[in-house]
């Protein structure tokens, strides 16, 4: 699938934004964040303290077998798909947009017996790929759930947003491809990379998940690649883009939308809520009582479990 270009969206909707980007740069001299890199700019926070993983239950049995012609038909076992990645972690580079980027890989010991989901994991600004993943607890929960993550290194820009300079963000969750973003390209590539017919990842079952201006990316990615993504994971974060952008989905693609109830950016979650929820997208909303930005508000792993649940028809 090609990306949509968001280019309809006009100077005049974007224009509309400044306000909140220009809020969002005022109220952000937040707490410090787990990752020592993290910085306190506006649309921007790192990583917060590891969460616990919570070990999930096993697969129920399959349906019984009946006998004769009037029993009922075994469900057959699930099968590996075929492809070359191995349990394990590795880091790998990919070029997009003309960028050579690099990707920590997490492959769970279940993709020997059958295909698996894939997370897509966005971390926050001035944080790093692997720190992301050791304090979300990440390479657990892939292992304990039996998902493939793919977490991308950010790399940091100065962005002009309709004649606004927003500078350091480690993802451009604003601009179109033709206009400059680099990241939508990314976001591609690893799905060109990993997902494949009869493959190893369950091409019905991705996701994208991401915190703070990862999480940015992550709500505006869900919209545009909503044809080919089971859900999108949104934590600290809202929409970038304003209400509107919410129509520019191709399918009610389900989110998982969780902030802290002290976020300074709590206001545009609920405005991203009344829109996901008026255009009729599925939806876990959270306000998590007493969490701010950072550190890293609730769970991973609940956004997480709601997601894995969705699958494309």
């Amino acid at each position: 699938m090609r990306l949509r270009s968001s280019d309809r969206l006009g100077r005049s909707r974007l224009r509309g934004q400044l306000p909140a980007l220009r809020f969002l740069g005022a109220a952000l001299v937040a707490a410090a964040c787990a990752a020592p890199t993290a910085d306190a700019t506006d649309l921007r926070r790192g990583a917060g303290p590891t969460d616990g993983a919570s070990t999930p239950g096993g697969p129920g049995d399959d349906a019984s077998t009946g006998g004769g012609s009037s029993g009922t038909t075994p469900t057959p076992p699930p099968q590996p798909g075929t492809g070359d990645l191995k349990p394990g972690r590795t880091t790998v580079s990919w070029t997009a947009a003309g960028q050579a980027r690099s990707v920590v890989l997490i492959v769970p010991s279940a993709i020997t017996t059958q295909q698996v989901p894939l997370v897509i994991a966005l971390h926050g600004n001035g944080d790093t790929a692997t720190n992301f993943v050791a304090t979300r607890g990440l390479e657990q929960l892939a292992e304990s759930k039996g998902f493939v993550v793919a977490a991308p290194q950010g790399i940091v820009q100065d962005i002009s947003v309709g004649g606004q300079q927003v500078n350091d963000v480690s993802w451009d969750a604003y601009r179109t491809p033709s206009a400059g973003n680099i990241d939508l390209a990314l976001l591609e590539e690893i799905q060109a990379e990993l997902v494949t017919p009869g493959g190893q990842i369950d091409a019905k079952r991705v996701i994208v998940f991401g915190y703070s201006q990862g999480g940015y990316l992550s709500f505006r990615y869900g919209i545009d690649a909503s044809a080919k993504l089971a859900c999108a994971a949104v934590v600290a974060a809202a929409n970038p883009l304003g209400s509107a952008y919410v129509e520019n989905a191709t399918r009610k693609i389900p989110y998982a939308l969780s902030i802290g109830a002290n976020d300074f950016a709590v206001a545009q979650a609920r405005a991203a809520k009344a829109a996901l929820e008026a255009a009729g997208h599925p939806l876990q909303y959270r306000e998590i009582a007493g969490a701010g930005h950072a550190p890293f508000p609730g769970s991973t792993a609940e956004p997480l479990d709601y997601c894995l649940e969705k699958s494309l028809p």
